[in-house]
Order: structure tokens, then sequence, then C-alpha cells
């Protein structure tokens, strides 16, 4: 059964529109170590909690932490007022970018531009154990 993670898409795109107007980005270790810019991303972060922040450099800073980078957690997944949540679909701490400029088979920048002025409220990760699907959705229903 999968483990399904809800980021509000208003913050999710606040991140992705930040990401994608940076000239720089932090790379993942496989860029880094090919040699291999990244196009910008949305960085997909479990370590404490499950969050989303922008790849963009400078980084985006959150207003009320000014020494922290601007974070989006999934719906359930913040520490700090859920509690500590585990599932071995997402296993050990890792950071996954969500390339946002790629097109397979429609850049996730305009996916997400696009739902948001459609409406839609969440970007939806459904995750197994050796994979990831994500959409866009109007509610949340795996609660």
């Amino acid at each position: 059964m999968a483990t399904h993670l809800y980021f509000d898409l208003t913050d999710t795109l606040r991140l992705a529109e930040h990401a994608v107007a940076a000239a720089e980005h932090a790379p993942t270790f496989t860029e880094r170590e090919d040699g291999t810019p990244c196009p910008g991303a949305l960085e997909w972060v479990h370590d404490h909690g499950v969050y989303l922040m922008s790849s963009g450099l400078p980084r985006l800073t959150d207003p009320s932490r000014p020494d922290a980078n601007l974070i989006v957690y999934a719906h359930g997944w913040n520490p700090d007022t859920d509690g500590h949540r585990h599932t071995a679909d997402l296993g050990d701490d890792f950071v996954e970018h969500l390339h946002l400029t790629e097109a397979t088979p429609t850049p996730l920048i305009d996916t997400l531009r696009a739902a948001h002025a459609a409406g839609y409220r969440w970007l939806h990760l459904a995750v197994n154990a050796d994979t990831y699907e994500m959409r866009v959705a109007r509610t949340r229903h795996h609660d």
C-alpha cells in the first residue's frame, strides 16, 4: 500500500517559481559527481519530517526564521506539530530532486501553474518502496 503525501499547492508553487527564476541551483549528488548543472527543482526531503524546498540559490529564506530555508511540509508530516511519523515506503533520510523544466511529457512547472490557476489545492505524491507517482489534486483522499 502506498504512502500518500500532500503538499499545499499555493506554497509549493511559491517554491517552484523561486527555483525556476534562480540563476544557480543546488545540484543533486549525482549532478555534482557528473558535473551536470541542476536545471531547477523542488527538493523533496525526508529527514526532520517530509517537506519540499527550492533548489534555487541563494536559498529562499523563511520570513519567520531568517536563518532557515523556506519549506513546505507534507500535510501531517511536520514533526513539530504532527509528531514523528515513519513508513517503510519512505525508507531512510533522502533528498530527491523534482526537476521543474524537463519535458516529461509536460514540464512540472507548467503543470503546477495550470493546476493552481484551475483551483487545484495539492501536489500529491503516492510513494511505494521503490517508486513514486506525482499528480495534482483538488482534495486529499488518503489521510
